[in-house]
């Protein structure tokens, strides 16, 4: 969202910070820590299947490097 800047604007990361922080608070309150968790899971699970899916790719690409 910054546009390919590495430093956002002070505004920008101030509501992405607010933002997040209503996120977590609004599933605190709608399901408690359950639904926090579940949430987490949910957003992290897609991302530890890539990384699995990376790491075989690795291993399979040192295996083919000649010694």
């Amino acid at each position: 969202t910054a546009g390919g800047k590495t430093e956002a604007a002070i505004a920008q990361r101030v509501f992405w910070c607010t933002f997040g922080g209503l996120v977590a608070i609004a599933l605190l309150l709608g399901g408690g820590l359950a639904s926090l968790q579940a949430a987490a899971i949910a957003t992290g699970f897609p991302f530890a299947i890539v990384r699995v899916v990376m790491l075989y790719s690795t291993f399979k690409g040192l295996r083919a490097e000649p010694t």
